[in-house]
């Protein structure tokens, strides 16, 4: 019986290493057949930037990294983006994308966002036009006492806000009175309002942040932090880094469905 006992920890313990140890580390790192460095990359779904069938322009992003160092092969895998984000906090990731700066958080999160930008990415206020509500008013509201109910991704805001399941549930949501705001980067946002053909939509430009990767809190953190910036700067020398971002986010379009 105590032996039976003793098994069934160490089949505990080995569970809980293989749960909480990072794919990644400067100093164990695992190395494949070929020799080469791995690391592992989770990206969240947003179809038409990251599709579910691993193409998009955030994933041509990771793979021109993989490219342009011969030493490292990225496995990138894409999973819905509550689930990405865990993985990175879990160790199961080396790092994750998508994911916009937001300073005023980091000490809550269970991660922490790279050092490194690669670029600007624009983000929209999408209102009810029966209720208009705007970007002043949202950032407004502990001294007005008036509580607006907005869905976006709470980790990357400034303001109070709802996790959004989808965007095309959110977009309906608000299409129907049932939230106040939806906040989301642009072309995703703008792709999903025009597929719905939804007219009584307001936009307004939200404002801009820095498109960064998310990883993991800790030395493993640092270690990939380091390796992103060098391949973020490598790409940005190329050209090539350019050229991806043209596909991914552009500044504000000025426009109203």
């Amino acid at each position: 019986m105590f032996s039976h006992f003793i098994t069934l920890f160490i089949f505990y313990v080995l569970f809980l290493q293989s749960i909480f140890t990072p794919a990644y580390a400067a100093d164990d790192a695992v190395t494949s057949a070929g020799g080469k460095r791995q690391m592992t990359a989770y990206l969240g779904e947003i179809p038409g930037l990251i599709n579910a069938d691993g193409t998009g322009p955030f994933v041509e992003l990771v793979k021109a990294i993989d490219r342009a160092d011969p030493e490292v092969e990225i496995d990138i895998k894409v999973f819905p983006l509550s689930r990405a984000m865990l993985g990175v906090t879990l160790g199961r990731a080396d790092f994750g994308l998508p994911a916009i700066r937001n300073n005023a958080a980091l000490d809550a999160l269970p991660y922490r966002f790279s050092s490194v930008s690669f670029g600007q990415v624009t983000h929209v206020l999408y209102t009810n036009v029966d209720k208009p509500i705007t970007k002043a008013m949202l950032f407004d509201q502990q001294q007005t006492g008036r509580v607006f109910t907005v869905e976006a991704i709470p980790d990357y805001m400034p303001i109070p806000a709802e996790p959004s399941i989808t965007i095309k549930r959110s977009l309906l949501k608000l299409s129907h009175g049932r939230i106040d705001a939806f906040v989301w980067a642009q072309e995703e946002a703008d792709m999903m309002l025009k597929q719905l053909k939804l007219h009584n939509i307001h936009r307004e430009d939200f404002g801009d942040f820095e498109d960064v990767f998310v990883i993991a809190k800790g030395p493993e953190g640092d270690a990939v932090d380091a390796y992103l910036s060098r391949m973020i700067e490598l790409l940005r020398q190329t050209g090539e880094l350019s050229q991806i971002y043209q596909t991914i986010h552009l500044s504000y379009n000025d426009w109203q469905p």
